[in-house]
Protein backbone atom coordinates (compact mmCIF):
# COMPACT_ATOMS: atom_id res chain seq x y z
CA UNK A 1 0.00 0.00 0.00
CA UNK A 2 1.33 3.43 -0.90
CA UNK A 3 1.87 6.00 1.82
CA UNK A 4 -0.82 8.65 2.21
CA UNK A 5 0.29 12.06 0.90
CA UNK A 6 -1.46 13.62 3.88
CA UNK A 7 1.03 12.36 6.47
CA UNK A 8 4.15 14.19 7.61
CA UNK A 9 6.35 11.23 8.52
CA UNK A 10 10.03 12.14 8.44
CA UNK A 11 9.41 15.89 8.44
CA UNK A 12 11.03 18.27 10.93
CA UNK A 13 8.89 21.37 11.37
CA UNK A 14 9.45 24.56 13.35
CA UNK A 15 6.28 26.29 14.56
CA UNK A 16 6.73 29.81 15.93
CA UNK A 17 4.22 31.25 18.38
CA UNK A 18 3.07 27.79 19.42
CA UNK A 19 2.27 28.48 23.07
CA UNK A 20 -1.47 28.80 22.52
CA UNK A 21 -4.22 29.31 19.97
CA UNK A 22 -3.55 28.61 16.31
CA UNK A 23 0.15 27.90 16.89
CA UNK A 24 -0.56 25.27 19.51
CA UNK A 25 -3.29 23.64 17.43
CA UNK A 26 -0.99 23.53 14.40
CA UNK A 27 1.87 22.00 16.39
CA UNK A 28 -0.40 19.34 17.86
CA UNK A 29 -1.84 18.34 14.48
CA UNK A 30 1.52 18.36 12.71
CA UNK A 31 2.93 16.05 15.39
CA UNK A 32 -0.14 13.83 15.17
CA UNK A 33 0.52 13.48 11.44
CA UNK A 34 4.02 12.14 12.13
CA UNK A 35 6.39 15.11 12.06
CA UNK A 36 8.98 15.97 14.67
CA UNK A 37 8.00 19.42 15.87
CA UNK A 38 10.05 22.27 17.32
CA UNK A 39 7.71 24.69 19.06
CA UNK A 40 8.71 28.19 20.07
CA UNK A 41 7.34 31.07 22.10
CA UNK A 42 8.65 33.97 24.14
CA UNK A 43 7.11 32.23 27.16
CA UNK A 44 9.05 29.02 27.65
CA UNK A 45 6.65 27.60 30.25
CA UNK A 46 3.86 27.67 27.66
CA UNK A 47 5.74 25.75 25.00
CA UNK A 48 7.14 23.26 27.50
CA UNK A 49 3.57 22.46 28.53
CA UNK A 50 2.52 22.12 24.88
CA UNK A 51 5.48 19.88 24.07
CA UNK A 52 4.69 17.64 27.03
CA UNK A 53 1.04 17.41 26.00
CA UNK A 54 2.10 16.33 22.51
CA UNK A 55 4.48 13.71 23.92
CA UNK A 56 1.73 12.42 26.19
CA UNK A 57 -0.30 11.70 23.04
CA UNK A 58 2.59 9.81 21.45
CA UNK A 59 3.96 12.67 19.34
CA UNK A 60 7.48 14.05 19.11
CA UNK A 61 7.92 17.68 20.22
CA UNK A 62 10.64 19.88 21.68
CA UNK A 63 10.26 23.33 23.25
CA UNK A 64 12.50 26.32 22.52
CA UNK A 65 12.29 29.87 23.77
CA UNK A 66 12.39 32.41 20.94
CA UNK A 67 11.43 36.00 20.27
CA UNK A 68 10.78 36.31 16.54
CA UNK A 69 11.44 40.06 16.68
CA UNK A 70 15.02 39.39 17.90
CA UNK A 71 16.38 38.59 14.45
CA UNK A 72 19.94 38.42 15.77
CA UNK A 73 18.92 35.22 17.61
CA UNK A 74 17.44 33.39 14.63
CA UNK A 75 20.60 31.57 13.59
CA UNK A 76 21.24 30.23 17.09
CA UNK A 77 17.61 29.09 17.31
CA UNK A 78 17.85 27.23 14.02
CA UNK A 79 21.19 25.72 15.08
CA UNK A 80 19.66 24.51 18.36
CA UNK A 81 16.66 23.00 16.60
CA UNK A 82 18.71 21.14 14.00
CA UNK A 83 21.27 19.95 16.55
CA UNK A 84 18.46 18.59 18.72
CA UNK A 85 15.97 17.22 16.21
CA UNK A 86 17.56 17.05 12.78
CA UNK A 87 17.55 18.98 9.49
CA UNK A 88 14.50 21.20 9.15
CA UNK A 89 12.05 20.69 6.29
CA UNK A 90 9.15 22.92 7.30
CA UNK A 91 8.43 26.29 8.89
CA UNK A 92 5.10 27.59 10.20
CA UNK A 93 5.09 31.31 10.96
CA UNK A 94 2.41 31.94 13.58
CA UNK A 95 4.18 34.28 16.00
CA UNK A 96 2.64 37.71 15.96
CA UNK A 97 0.65 40.19 17.97
CA UNK A 98 -3.00 41.08 17.67
CA UNK A 99 -4.35 44.33 16.24
CA UNK A 100 -3.72 47.64 17.94
CA UNK A 101 -7.33 48.82 17.86
CA UNK A 102 -6.85 52.47 17.00
CA UNK A 103 -8.19 54.71 14.31
CA UNK A 104 -5.53 55.46 11.72
CA UNK A 105 -4.95 59.04 12.83
CA UNK A 106 -4.24 57.89 16.39
CA UNK A 107 -1.61 55.22 15.68
CA UNK A 108 1.74 56.29 17.10
CA UNK A 109 5.16 55.59 15.65
CA UNK A 110 5.84 53.34 18.65
CA UNK A 111 2.64 51.34 18.00
CA UNK A 112 3.51 51.01 14.33
CA UNK A 113 7.11 49.94 14.89
CA UNK A 114 6.15 47.39 17.54
CA UNK A 115 3.67 45.50 15.40
CA UNK A 116 5.82 45.75 12.25
CA UNK A 117 8.90 44.39 14.03
CA UNK A 118 7.10 41.23 15.09
CA UNK A 119 4.48 40.53 12.45
CA UNK A 120 6.45 41.63 9.39
CA UNK A 121 10.19 42.11 9.98
CA UNK A 122 10.64 39.17 12.34
CA UNK A 123 8.58 36.88 10.12
CA UNK A 124 10.56 37.81 7.01
CA UNK A 125 13.97 37.23 8.55
CA UNK A 126 13.01 33.93 10.18
CA UNK A 127 11.69 32.79 6.79
CA UNK A 128 14.81 34.06 5.05
CA UNK A 129 17.19 32.38 7.50
CA UNK A 130 15.25 29.10 7.40
CA UNK A 131 15.24 29.02 3.60
CA UNK A 132 18.92 29.93 3.33
CA UNK A 133 19.78 26.74 5.22
CA UNK A 134 17.68 24.60 2.95
CA UNK A 135 19.13 26.22 -0.16
CA UNK A 136 22.71 25.72 1.05
CA UNK A 137 21.96 22.06 1.78
CA UNK A 138 20.04 21.60 -1.51
CA UNK A 139 17.08 20.42 0.55
CA UNK A 140 13.47 21.17 -0.36
CA UNK A 141 10.81 22.22 2.08
CA UNK A 142 7.60 24.07 2.78
CA UNK A 143 6.78 27.35 4.51
CA UNK A 144 3.32 28.30 5.78
CA UNK A 145 2.70 31.79 7.15
CA UNK A 146 -0.42 32.85 9.01
CA UNK A 147 -1.95 35.96 7.50
CA UNK A 148 -5.46 37.37 8.01
CA UNK A 149 -8.52 38.48 6.10
CA UNK A 150 -7.38 41.92 7.23
CA UNK A 151 -4.99 41.85 4.27
CA UNK A 152 -7.99 41.89 1.93
CA UNK A 153 -10.83 43.56 3.80
CA UNK A 154 -10.81 47.07 5.22
CA UNK A 155 -11.20 46.28 8.92
CA UNK A 156 -11.71 49.50 10.90
CA UNK A 157 -9.16 50.29 13.64
CA UNK A 158 -6.73 47.68 12.30
CA UNK A 159 -4.64 49.64 9.80
CA UNK A 160 -1.22 48.83 11.27
CA UNK A 161 -2.09 45.15 11.78
CA UNK A 162 -3.65 44.70 8.34
CA UNK A 163 -0.58 46.22 6.69
CA UNK A 164 1.60 43.53 8.25
CA UNK A 165 -0.68 40.79 6.95
CA UNK A 166 -0.72 42.22 3.44
CA UNK A 167 3.08 42.40 3.63
CA UNK A 168 3.54 38.72 4.53
CA UNK A 169 1.22 37.73 1.70
CA UNK A 170 3.32 39.75 -0.76
CA UNK A 171 6.46 38.22 0.76
CA UNK A 172 5.06 34.73 0.35
CA UNK A 173 4.12 35.16 -3.30
CA UNK A 174 7.47 36.72 -4.19
CA UNK A 175 9.52 34.05 -2.41
CA UNK A 176 7.41 31.30 -3.94
CA UNK A 177 8.25 32.70 -7.37
CA UNK A 178 11.95 32.77 -6.50
CA UNK A 179 12.22 29.38 -4.85
CA UNK A 180 9.87 27.16 -6.87
CA UNK A 181 11.95 26.42 -9.97
CA UNK A 182 15.47 27.84 -9.75
CA UNK A 183 16.66 25.60 -6.92
CA UNK A 184 17.92 22.03 -6.94
CA UNK A 185 15.14 21.24 -4.46
CA UNK A 186 12.16 23.62 -4.54
CA UNK A 187 10.83 25.37 -1.44
CA UNK A 188 7.08 25.98 -1.46
CA UNK A 189 5.64 29.03 0.32
CA UNK A 190 1.97 29.64 1.12
CA UNK A 191 -0.24 31.61 3.48
CA UNK A 192 -3.31 30.69 5.50
CA UNK A 193 -5.61 33.68 6.07
CA UNK A 194 -8.12 33.14 8.88
CA UNK A 195 -11.03 35.41 9.63
CA UNK A 196 -12.19 35.69 13.24
CA UNK A 197 -11.05 32.64 15.22
CA UNK A 198 -12.09 31.80 18.79
CA UNK A 199 -8.68 31.99 20.50
CA UNK A 200 -7.29 33.73 23.60
CA UNK A 201 -6.63 36.77 21.40
CA UNK A 202 -10.35 37.19 20.68
CA UNK A 203 -11.58 36.58 24.24
CA UNK A 204 -11.66 40.34 25.04
CA UNK A 205 -13.96 40.93 22.03
CA UNK A 206 -17.11 42.78 23.21
CA UNK A 207 -20.33 40.82 22.87
CA UNK A 208 -21.84 43.29 20.41
CA UNK A 209 -18.74 43.07 18.20
CA UNK A 210 -18.80 39.28 18.23
CA UNK A 211 -22.46 39.30 17.20
CA UNK A 212 -21.68 41.64 14.33
CA UNK A 213 -18.80 39.43 13.14
CA UNK A 214 -21.01 36.33 13.27
CA UNK A 215 -23.76 38.10 11.34
CA UNK A 216 -21.24 38.86 8.57
CA UNK A 217 -20.04 35.23 8.45
CA UNK A 218 -21.92 32.73 6.29
CA UNK A 219 -21.49 29.97 8.91
CA UNK A 220 -22.70 32.36 11.65
CA UNK A 221 -19.91 31.56 14.10
CA UNK A 222 -16.25 32.20 14.82
CA UNK A 223 -13.81 29.56 13.68
CA UNK A 224 -11.85 27.17 15.89
CA UNK A 225 -8.06 27.11 16.00
CA UNK A 226 -7.95 23.47 14.91
CA UNK A 227 -9.87 24.41 11.75
CA UNK A 228 -6.99 26.71 10.82
CA UNK A 229 -4.47 24.02 11.79
CA UNK A 230 -5.97 21.65 9.23
CA UNK A 231 -5.16 24.03 6.39
CA UNK A 232 -1.62 24.52 7.71
CA UNK A 233 -0.93 20.79 7.93
CA UNK A 234 -2.34 20.21 4.45
CA UNK A 235 -0.03 22.83 2.93
CA UNK A 236 2.99 21.22 4.62
CA UNK A 237 2.11 17.79 3.25
CA UNK A 238 2.86 16.17 -0.09
CA UNK A 239 -0.85 16.41 -0.86
CA UNK A 240 -0.12 20.10 -1.54
CA UNK A 241 3.02 19.44 -3.61
CA UNK A 242 1.76 21.55 -6.54
CA UNK A 243 0.55 24.45 -4.40
CA UNK A 244 2.81 27.45 -3.88
CA UNK A 245 2.38 31.22 -3.73
CA UNK A 246 -1.22 30.79 -2.62
CA UNK A 247 -3.30 32.36 0.15
CA UNK A 248 -5.80 29.88 1.57
CA UNK A 249 -8.73 31.61 3.31
CA UNK A 250 -10.18 29.92 6.40
CA UNK A 251 -13.09 32.22 7.04
CA UNK A 252 -16.38 30.37 7.42
CA UNK A 253 -17.57 32.51 4.53
CA UNK A 254 -16.78 35.84 6.19
CA UNK A 255 -17.92 38.69 3.99
CA UNK A 256 -20.41 36.65 1.95
CA UNK A 257 -23.64 38.60 1.71
CA UNK A 258 -26.75 36.67 2.71
CA UNK A 259 -30.34 37.75 3.20
CA UNK A 260 -31.23 34.34 4.63
CA UNK A 261 -32.32 35.01 8.25
CA UNK A 262 -31.73 31.43 9.35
Amino acid sequence: MTQSPFNLDGQVVLVSGAGRGIGRAAAELIAQMGARVAITSRTVAQVEEVAQAIRNEGGQAWAFRADVAAIEDHESLLDDVEDTIGPLTGLVNVAGISPILQRGERITAEDYDHIQNINQRGTFFLTRNFAARLIDAERGGSIVTISSVGAEYGLPRQAAYSMTRAAVEAMTKTLAAEWSHSLTAPIRANCVAPAFIDTPLTEPMPGWYRERVESHTAMRRLGADDEVAGAVAFLLSDAASYITGTVVPVTGGYGLWSLDPR
